[in-house]
């Protein structure tokens, strides 16, 4: 019975010691910066007769998480940012991946 709780606790311990997933940014949001603001990409699509003119696109891929306008950490690079008819593009903007229109709502200022 001894045997099988140390074998238990081994296994635990090199299990949390894994580092398999180092480089995932999996614990932070899916983020894009602009316009001076950081904003979290939801999985809620957009339909295209709502999306308005374009105001940017993602430059660069970023880890764990955007610093400058115009990064991302999990958006490609090349995507294209619009604003959203009638929405205030200061707390929700769109981000087209893949030619779907997706949400991205205002986290809070870029430090």
């Amino acid at each position: 019975m001894r045997t099988i709780l140390i074998v238990l606790l081994v296994s635990f311990l090199a299990a949390g010691c894994s580092d398999e997933d180092s480089n995932s940014t999996s614990i932070y949001p899916n983020a894009i910066a602009w316009n001076n603001i950081l904003y979290g990409l939801s999985i809620e699509e957009i339909p295209a007769e709502e999306i308005g003119k374009e105001i940017g696109k993602i430059e660069r891929r970023t880890t764990p998480m955007p610093k400058k306008n115009g990064d991302s950490n999990d958006v490609p690079t090349g995507s294209k940012l619009y604003e959203i008819k009638g929405k205030d593009p200061n707390e929700v903007i769109a981000v087209k991946v893949n030619d779907i229109y997706y949400d991205a709502s205002k986290l809070g200022p870029l430090h």
